[in-house]
């Protein structure tokens, strides 16, 4: 990549922007857990403009996405003169912080003891109850049958067992590392090999240009890392890159540096 600023920073977001779908919604979410977590921070709508432009965002998705967010009590905003200025709410911040520790930790203490658990044949509506029990950790390994960590807490009436893992056989293995799952964690990990070198000829970066590249990075990392429970090497096969990816996002992370809400 070459040296001067734009074209290596253009080239950089060509290179981590592989995945096109995304939703501005949670790219948003993103940029305000890694930027602004902290109460009283705030970040203004040109600002915000500055950092997500580069990602192809257009300003009427933003419009879109932070009418969204408003409504849904994850941010607020306020004017000074001409100009909006916006930061999470009590539930953003709750919900922020409740995930940031999976998201940065730079190594996960597992528990040993896990729970096995089994809905209730007919208790309602299985789509629902599935995306519940996700939401509460856990991860479906046969329809209506869901592993999690201990401490995780299952839907009423559910059926539970609890112990340490003896046999975790290939089939369960494939049910927890999907193909897509499995895919994502290649892809990032490929495009973090490659940005990692990039940052050698590194130029200097604006407070904004930082904040566009770790947005992008955070929030593969975040989807990758949220579709499924922390679970030991053993539940997702050999050559599984979730630990390895771990590494390279934080190295990445620590040579860009994070810019203060204050500085954008």
């Amino acid at each position: 990549m070459a040296n001067n600023s734009d074209t290596w920073f253009h080239d950089s977001i060509k290179l981590l922007t592989y995945n096109r779908n995304q939703r501005v919604w949670s790219i948003i979410v993103t940029i305000f857990g890694d930027l602004a977590g902290t109460p009283g921070d705030r970040i203004s709508g040109a600002a915000l403009s500055r950092i997500t432009e580069p990602m192809s965002i257009k300003p009427e998705a933003m419009r879109v996405a932070l009418h969204r967010l408003r409504n849904d009590d994850w941010i607020d905003s306020h004017k000074e003169g001409r100009s909006s200025f916006y930061g999470l709410t009590r539930f953003g911040l709750e919900q922020s912080t409740a995930a940031r520790p999976r998201i940065y930790a730079r190594e996960v203490d597992l528990p040993s003891q896990w729970q096995l658990c089994a809905l209730e044949p007919g208790g309602g509506p299985k789509g629902q109850r599935a995306r519940d029990m996700r939401h509460r950790g856990f991860v479906a390994v046969l329809p209506g049958l869901f592993l999690g960590p201990v401490g995780a807490a299952a839907l009423p009436d559910s059926l539970v067992f609890h112990g340490a893992a003896q046999e975790i056989p290939a089939w369960v293995q494939e049910k927890i590392a999907t193909p897509e799952i499995t895919q994502a964690y290649g892809d990032l990990e490929r495009a973090l090999d490659r940005f990692s070198v990039s940052l050698l000829d590194a130029p200097a970066l604006s407070p904004h240009q930082v904040a566009t590249l770790r947005s992008i990075i955070v929030h593969i990392w975040r989807r990758a890392l949220l579709s499924h429970p922390d679970l030991p090497q053993a539940f997702f096969g050999e050559g599984w890159r979730g630990g390895a990816c771990r590494i390279k996002v934080m190295d990445v992370l620590d040579r860009l540096g994070r810019p203060q809400a204050a500085q954008l």
